[in-house]
């Protein structure tokens, strides 16, 4: 598996016989144009969601869009709490605790979690009630993953400043993962480095793929 992380929150996964693109925001795109190419959209937030994925260039592309964006493509368009089989991709969704849905794909043997906009996200000075919600929602989504995940893109957004990592030490308490692609960087990669020498809560010792620019390509042994 080869995994590009592009920018912010997207990346590209090329699989043996499969392209999955999510969340494309900015980035160079360089596809291969004999694997069919699956374009996912978590939810319709400027940061999530280019409009020019509409005019990338290639023999065999299908979009999966998250319902929150409006139904005028030519497009499969999911729910939350939903699992669809799209040629032979498996497809569940999750509720995300912002806009939108996480995903969780399951095809060629291998699964791939991203989150869009699913995070705990804990916010200083915000309501008590808000960040309750945000915690129990967060957990109770994750938690319903339970197959082991081969990638997980995971929210790690250093704006959250001391909370930053709730969200991801939740993740990997709960669900079996051997690689992690930290994503909603805004370009904030000093964050990696702030990262890596954390003492993370980390039982399954998920690999955490260091990322430290744009259009970054890791290849994983899954």
């Amino acid at each position: 598996m080869k995994v590009t992380h592009l920018y912010h929150s997207g990346c590209l996964v090329e699989l043996d016989n499969h392209l999955l693109l999510f969340d494309y925001y900015q980035g160079e795109l360089h596809l291969n144009q004999e694997r069919p190419l699956y374009v996912f959209v978590s939810h319709r937030h400027y940061d999530h969601y280019n409009p020019n994925i509409f005019k990338i260039h290639h023999p065999q592309i299908t979009y999966i869009l998250s319902n929150t964006l409006r139904h005028k493509y030519d497009a499969y368009y999911v729910d939350i709490h939903q699992t669809y089989q799209i040629d032979d991709l498996s497809i569940s969704t999750l509720l995300s605790t912002d806009e939108g849905c996480a995903f969780l794909v399951h095809v060629e043997n291998q699964t791939i979690y991203h989150a869009g906009d699913l995070h705990w996200w804990h916010w200083e000075g915000e309501p008590e009630q808000d960040n309750i919600y945000q915690k129990q929602t967060y957990l109770q989504e994750i938690c319903s993953i339970k197959e082991p995940v081969d990638l997980a893109c995971v929210v790690v957004d250093i704006r959250q400043e001391k909370d930053y990592l709730l969200g991801l030490n939740a993740f990997l308490r709960h669900v079996p993962t051997k690689y992690i692609l930290p994503i909603h960087y805004f370009g904030h990669y000093e964050t990696t480095k702030l990262l890596l020498q954390e003492h993370l809560d980390n039982p399954y010792h998920a690999q955490i793929l260091p990322v430290t620019h744009q259009n970054q390509t890791f290849e994983i042994l899954v």
